[in-house]
């Protein structure tokens, strides 16, 4: 089974300078459950999930960019570790296991011609295990 055949969730694509509101407000507007941090060049710095952007936006005196919240989450759990991007052509097998060596529970899935999407760790593992 290929990643493209897997179900992919929306995600908004953002840069670290952007304030994690305006972040937010993208992905809402997509209604999009998870935002894409990515540097020049398209550099994946890391995956956020629209929980994690709420909670930490909620205190009107906290103001971070995207880039920080992706830098405050890698201190608490394995949110950083998010930063693996793959093909949609890959073998979804071999997409687990990047997933599972890099500590995430999601990754980017790109290419040319098509929406990017994110791939969770645990919808992977459902569509290979038998039964």
């Amino acid at each position: 089974m290929k990643v493209r055949e897997c179900f992919l969730q929306a995600v908004s694509i953002v840069a670290p300078e952007d304030d994690a509101r305006a972040a937010w407000v993208a992905m809402n507007r997509k209604n999009a459950p998870w935002a894409a941090v990515c540097a020049g060049g398209g550099r994946l710095i890391g995956l956020l999930r629209g929980e994690e952007i709420s909670e930490r936006i909620r205190a009107p005196e906290t103001f971070l960019t995207a880039g920080e919240l992706v830098d405050v989450l890698a201190g608490k759990d394995r949110s950083s570790a998010r930063a693996v991007r793959i093909s949609p052509d890959a073998d979804l097998g071999e997409a687990v296991l990047w997933m599972e060596l890099a500590g995430g529970d999601a990754a980017l899935v790109e290419s040319g011609g098509r929406p990017p999407g994110v791939l969770e760790l645990e919808r992977a593992r459902d569509a290979i295990s038998p039964g």
